[in-house]
């Protein structure tokens, strides 16, 4: 699944300092891939990443379409200057206004935030975003990205010290996209050993499950086993019995038509 991040990355000359109000590199609109502030392929920073994720999936939903806006507005240019056309000049409009004015990476995702939660977030620099966001109690506990790590739409990146920060604008939705499974999902060696014979271990439906499974509090496990890659094993079988174990079903490891209507249950 194609991840993208949305950042505001150096001013016109390339620094971080000194640029002019507006996006001067910008090249027309649409234009969400060139200027000052703009989208880009996900990347593993030399610093590592720190994930925060939205308790709310509508406020996940609505910073990443307010963070398209931002790359997609000729408007908004970078600068860490400080004054009358610096950093928290993003402050002063909405998203989406065509008054020329800067921002730098920390204050433009803090201003994303602001507008998609309505909460008046106090400014900080990456060095101690992870702290201030975590205190605003819009956040699940901050999860450190390990390759395979599912990241969503909406989730704030910063690198675990001070350095850069984003937010995912094309991830996993929030909404299951995959079609669910006809049949049982389990692991062959599993089928043998609770006599299914009939099942998928691979495909569109396991990644229906697998979803459905880190929605339901097992993200971290089902990231740690690969993501949500459409392969039922060992890891995945796991989950699905503690799953049922939670919700009260026989933990055998087969997500059958009962674990599925508790999972679309919620």
């Amino acid at each position: 699944m194609k991840v993208t991040i949305g950042n505001a990355w150096c001013d016109e000359n390339g620094r971080s300092t000194g640029g002019k109000p507006g996006d001067q590199k910008q090249k027309g609109t649409p234009d969400l891939y060139t200027g000052e502030v703009r989208m880009q392929d996900f990347y593993m920073n030399k610093k590592g990443w720190l994930i925060l994720r939205f308790k709310k999936p509508k406020h996940a939903k609505k910073a990443a379409k307010l963070m398209k806006k931002a790359c997609n507005n000729a408007s908004l240019g970078y600068s860490q200057s400080d004054g009358e056309n610096g950093r928290e000049s993003v402050f002063k409009y909405e998203i989406a206004s065509t008054v020329p004015r800067n921002c730098d990476c920390s204050t433009l995702v803090n201003k994303v935030i602001r507008e998609a939660t309505g909460k008046d977030i106090p400014v900080f620099y990456t060095g101690n975003e992870e702290e201030i966001l975590q205190k605003t109690g819009l956040f699940k506990p901050t999860i450190e990205y390990k390759p395979g790590t599912t990241l969503y739409e909406g989730d704030v990146i910063v690198t675990k010290t001070k350095g850069h920060t984003a937010i995912i604008t094309e991830g996993m939705p929030w909404n299951n996209p995959f079609e669910p499974p006809k049949t049982n999902v389990t692991s062959p060696a599993n089928a043998k050993k609770q006599g299914c014979t009939s099942y998928i271990n691979k495909g569109e439906g396991v990644k229906w499950v697998q979803y459905e499974l880190a929605q339901h509090q097992f993200q971290t496990e089902i990231d740690a086993c690969g993501g949500i890659d459409g392969d039922c094993g060992k890891g995945t079988v796991q989950c699905i019995k503690e799953y049922q174990k939670l919700v009260g079903l026989s933990a055998d490891g087969i997500c059958g038509p009962l674990t599925i209507e508790k999972l679309l249950e919620g």
